[in-house]
């Protein structure tokens, strides 16, 4: 896994602005019950639509026990959830979490791409709303 992480830090490091001069980042691989539990602590939610998470206040990245480091779109969920941990290790900040999302996700699309010739269309009014501070009484 470190072979791993460091290929992914290289990565980070050319093909951004993040400065991975940092500990290699901490990870947890959890079954997707727990991960949900820990995410969605209502339980309304889609099965099996977590595929990580970064717990800030632990430095801490989540994925899933089915996680599998041959696969190009899981690779590609760790580059994401490492996007949070330097956003969180370079001290960044936000106004909101969902602003965290506005490089994640353009980056991952990128890496995917570039690394794995993966095509991944997220849709853009998606992308919009979960990247974005909202106040649903605001108009």
């Amino acid at each position: 896994m470190k072979e791993i992480i460091t290929a992914l830090i290289l990565w980070i490091s050319a093909n951004t602005y993040y400065n991975t001069d940092h500990p290699l980042p901490n990870i947890v691989f959890l079954s997707q019950e727990e991960m949900n539990s820990m995410y969605y602590k209502d339980n309304d939610h889609e099965p099996n639509s977590l595929h990580g998470m970064y717990d800030k206040d632990n430095d801490l990245i989540i994925l899933p026990d089915t996680w599998d480091g041959r696969e190009a779109w899981d690779l590609g969920v760790l580059l994401h959830e490492m996007i949070h941990y330097y956003q969180d290790m370079n001290e960044m900040e936000f106004l909101c979490t969902q602003e965290m999302e506005k490089d994640s996700w353009p980056i991952q699309q990128f890496y995917l791409k570039n690394v794995h010739d993966y095509d991944w269309e997220y849709d853009q009014l998606w992308y919009i709303m979960i990247s974005n501070c909202t106040d649903p009484f605001t108009y």
